[in-house]
């Protein structure tokens, strides 16, 4: 007979009896992991707040103060909150259904009967877009930028609550030494045996558009923290990003396919597009691989303004690095919509392995292949065709230069 999933109520005890420290009277640093994981999906299928309330604790593990930290949050906390261990110097409460607000309240209350030996307070929530009054209690200011009175700074709101890292960060999954060696290896001889390339490209650049070589912009990779991101140039230096900008929130917005405006862009330069087509230009982000801030194979680094417009749920796939390739484009990569892209590299996340790398390396190169044969394929196509009349706004396809189709980003 088929077994049904527990809802949280039945496996919660399970958890407490397997994972919890009987004379502490907290979850392990594993499972409080787990249980954390659970809480997000949870409080972003609900599209509700969650927050996470820590504590360093200075002293060891089983003294008097570490008890008494304990006993202090204990006696604080509702009976949906879970207390557990982030490491072995943090305590941390999560508050399902809360805010910013709820925490920094729950927060003070802790610090004003906590030891002096334990350290500050550290509250996240998710998703991560803090109110500003809270801010500004935190920084110790009210909502006009003036000081708080002393006794409230001496309540502990400005010296030892203070925000925390990001809570994507709680989430971030470390990086599988196979992975770091693969990427090593890779990046490294990637780099060596590329640097003919590298050099004839850069001298092609520079014949064929004024300007630097490479093009470098803001990308989110894991934890959502930004890292600068290196490729060949193939566009005409000072571009607005206007345009792109509006494209990548109406897909993200509307599900569409992920597309790239390079068809008719006035302003690649010659030559550009086939750069871009055979991923020539993305070449120099193997020194990115080799700097540890992407990986040969995981989701595709997007740009802080298309992070802007995600929704809970997409930013799962910042919980790993950022790859050259990856599922994604291997599986369909333009002609998939944006949330199946999304799906994709959740899944990669699940189910990486050493295997499964390797598979995606060895599929990429069939899969530009596959993309040059249909870009000439629709060249040849497009030449077919009979010329349109004068009356249909001009040639087939031709955006005006005027236009805001010449207003694209390198993307």
């Amino acid at each position: 007979m088929k077994t049904q999933p527990r809802s949280r109520s039945e496996w919660k005890p399970t958890f407490a009896a397997l994972g919890r420290d009987t004379s502490v009277e907290l979850y392990n640093a594993e499972l409080f992991a787990r249980i954390l994981q659970y809480e997000r999906l949870r409080a972003d299928r609900l599209n509700s707040p969650i927050s996470l309330v820590s504590v360093r604790i200075i002293s060891a593990s089983g003294s008097e103060e570490f008890s008494e930290a304990l006993k202090v949050l204990s006696a604080r906390v509702r009976s949906t909150d879970m207390i557990g261990r982030l490491d072995d110097v943090r305590i941390a409460v999560l508050l399902p259904s809360t805010d910013l607000r709820g925490a920094v309240e729950f927060a003070e209350s802790v610090m004003a009967v906590l030891p002096a030996v334990c350290g500050p307070v550290e509250v996240s929530t998710h998703p991560d877009a803090p109110e500003p009054t809270e801010l500004n209690r935190l920084n110790g200011s009210d909502p006009s930028g003036s000081r708080l009175p002393a006794e409230q700074e001496a309540h502990g709101c400005v010296e030892r609550v203070i925000r925390g890292e990001s809570f994507e960060n709680t989430f971030v999954r470390p990086t599988p030494n196979w992975k770091r060696t693969l990427d090593l290896v890779g990046s490294g001889g990637g780099l060596l045996f590329s640097a003919p390339i590298f050099a004839v490209i850069a001298v092609y650049i520079k014949l064929v558009s004024p300007g630097p070589v490479f093009y470098t912009q803001a990308r989110v990779g894991q934890g959502a923290r930004e890292f600068r991101f290196i490729k060949f140039r193939t566009m005409h230096v000072n571009n607005d990003e206007s345009y792109h900008t509006q494209h990548a929130a109406q897909f993200i917005r509307s599900n569409g396919t992920m597309e790239k405006l390079d068809e008719h862009d006035p302003r690649i330069y010659f030559g550009g597009r086939l750069l871009r087509l055979l991923c020539i230009d993305e070449l120099p982000q193997l020194y990115n691989v080799l700097r540890g801030e992407m990986s040969l194979v995981g989701p595709r680094p997007c740009i802080p303004y298309e992070a802007a417009e995600y929704q809970r749920w997409h930013r799962h796939r910042f919980s790993i690095l950022p790859g050259l390739t990856g599922l994604w484009q291997v599986s369909g990569k333009n002609k998939l919509s944006f949330a199946e892209m999304i799906r994709l590299d959740i899944q990669y996340e699940k189910t990486m392995s050493l295997g499964v790398d390797l598979t995606i390396i060895l599929r990429t190169i069939p899969t530009i292949v596959g993309l040059l044969l249909e870009a000439v394929g629709r060249r040849l196509s497009v030449r077919k065709r009979p010329p349109l009349d004068s009356g249909e706004n001009g040639t087939h396809g031709t955006p005006p230069e005027s236009s805001e189709a010449g207003k694209q980003a390198e993307w």
